[in-house]
């Protein structure tokens, strides 16, 4: 029984991937942020919030607006969190109501930094390693338990990045996600060592890994592996959505922050742009009834994961032939988006242009997925 319990516990943890790039190891100087939620919470949506002292869009739990799984402010501030029960302290699950508190009253890292100090004292509810960046180059991982937190910074990492999955550099090593925090390392080292990531690469080619401990199922159009088990890759069966963002250099507007979102798991999603100026996140990105991008996903979800044995067994045969073309429509998305920031730069008057892009490659997406879709339906 004891045994079970445990078991029981493992699996309804929240178990994310999570990485941090210093803008000294990206393409274009500006730092990027990235967090796989993974989660027993399919239903997420996006919403927008006005706090204190700054607007803020936010990832929720479909229908619960009292706390942000990952976010991004008017000030450019981001921040996320991977769970770490290895820190100290046996009191948690406050860290979306600490995320929402943040993005709405902080605009940097040192602010945040400020904060958790002010309230070391009294004491938190939070065991998690909370990863930020700023509109002024701050980028690193929090590392916070109850009473107590250490700051470690990308811009002094070696080759400018961290990632964490479920345990802390800090902790006590009852942690988990070893192997998703190696692979995810292993993907990111060699581009960020030539100080060329990309919020394209976290999104395609780190965020929708399914590389297991055990197979190697690349490359997947010619791959001879019939399953692979997603327990323990990057992309995994509980992977719920994925937000990539690409943050400022210090001194530009923050309102050119960027929030690239997959309401889905990320191998059967498109990412689609989000920016707090527009003030609205779009119609298919929250609802009455849940938001319909999340829906249109977890329908392709539906159509990799194909065992009746194993739900959290993925097809790579299934991935190549539902989401072909994917790839290609979201690298269309990227283009325009980078055309219009660079054009955005030039002149004052973006909001409306922002809100017409935002709508435009939404729409695109939903469309494409709900095509899709259909026609796997019907073969």
């Amino acid at each position: 029984m004891i045994t079970l319990a445990l078991l029981i516990i493992t699996s309804s943890a929240a178990a994310c991937t999570v990485g941090v790039v210093s803008g000294k190891a990206t393409a274009d100087g500006m730092p990027l942020l990235w967090k796989n939620r993974d989660s027993s919470n399919r239903d997420n949506e996006v919403l927008y919030f006005k706090g204190p002292r700054y607007e803020f869009m936010g990832v929720i739990n479909a229908g619960d607006s009292t706390q942000v799984w990952m976010g991004l402010n008017s000030a450019g501030l981001a921040i996320m969190n991977s769970e770490s029960r290895d820190l100290p302290g046996n009191r948690f699950d406050d860290e979306g109501r600490f995320m929402k508190y943040v993005l709405g009253n902080f605009a940097t890292v040192k602010e945040v930094d400020n904060y958790l100090k002010s309230t070391n004292s009294q004491g938190r509810a939070v065991t998690s390693n909370f990863g930020v960046i700023d509109g002024q180059g701050g980028a690193g991982f929090f590392e916070t338990g109850n009473h107590s937190y250490t700051y470690f910074d990308a811009n002094t990492a070696p080759d400018g990045f961290l990632v964490r999955a479920n345990f802390a550099e800090t902790g006590n090593g009852d942690g988990y996600g070893y192997y998703r925090c190696d692979r995810a390392k292993e993907l990111i080292q060699p581009i960020a060592r030539k100080h060329q990531m990309t919020y394209r690469y976290l999104l395609q080619n780190v965020s929708r890994d399914i590389q297991a401990a055990t197979c190697n199922p690349y490359p997947l159009a010619t791959t001879k592996i019939d399953t692979v088990p997603t327990r323990g890759t990057v992309n995994r069966h509980r992977t719920v959505s994925v937000a990539v963002f690409h943050g400022v250099k210090s001194g530009e507007n923050p309102y050119f922050a960027t929030m690239w979102t997959v309401l889905g798991e990320p191998v059967a999603g498109l990412a689609v742009p989000l920016w707090v100026a527009t003030a609205e996140p779009g119609k298919l990105m929250h609802g009455k009834k849940g938001a319909a991008m999340n829906h249109a996903i977890q329908r392709i979800e539906g159509q990799v994961y194909t065992e009746v044995a194993d739900s959290t067994v993925i097809s790579p045969r299934d991935i190549f032939r539902v989401t072909a073309g994917f790839q290609a429509v979201e690298t269309g998305f990227f283009d325009l988006t980078d055309q219009a920031l660079a054009e955005w730069r030039l002149r004052y008057d973006y909001a409306r242009g922002m809100e017409r892009l935002q709508n435009l490659i939404q729409t695109t997406a939903y469309n494409v997925l709900t095509y899709r879709s259909k026609a796997v339906e019907s073969q």
